[in-house]
């Protein structure tokens, strides 16, 4: 069974509005994070800022790009990836990133089965609404 990620066509389904909270609200977490390891590595402060900093801009751009397919929800769940290794400068970033990085995939695939029961009920109701319409008209 191949795994389709692929968004409902609603404007705001409930998988692109779970996604976006959580990367947006991950951007902010990395930032935090990177001001605290460059107190915290003061050596590595130039890798640490770039790290961090495009980490953000990519989380940031991958949250406005979930309206164009699958593939920003693939590069979403790579993304988790940086954001866990973090933890290599602050150790509490270990937890937070997987924590982060669970809450990402179920938030897509809880929030693809969402729109799918929601696009599911809705095209039935508008087979149901166009046969009482066929009827009164015939």
């Amino acid at each position: 069974m191949a795994l389709d990620l692929t968004p409902s066509p609603r404007p705001h389904g409930a998988q692109r509005m779970i996604s976006a909270t959580i990367l947006v609200i991950e951007a902010f977490v990395v930032f935090f994070a990177v001001l605290v390891a460059h107190q915290l590595a003061p050596g590595d402060r130039v890798l640490t800022w770039t790290w961090g900093l495009l980490t953000v801009l990519v989380l940031v751009l991958c949250t406005g790009m979930l309206k164009r397919g699958a593939w920003p929800y693939w590069l979403g769940l790579l993304l988790q990836l940086p954001v866990i290794l973090l933890g290599i400068q602050v150790t509490a970033m270990w937890v937070v990133g997987l924590g982060f990085a669970a809450l990402y995939a179920y938030g897509i695939f809880k929030g693809h089965q969402l729109d799918a029961e929601k696009d599911a009920v809705d095209a039935e109701v508008r087979a149901t609404r166009g046969e009482e319409t066929g009827e009164q008209s015939g």
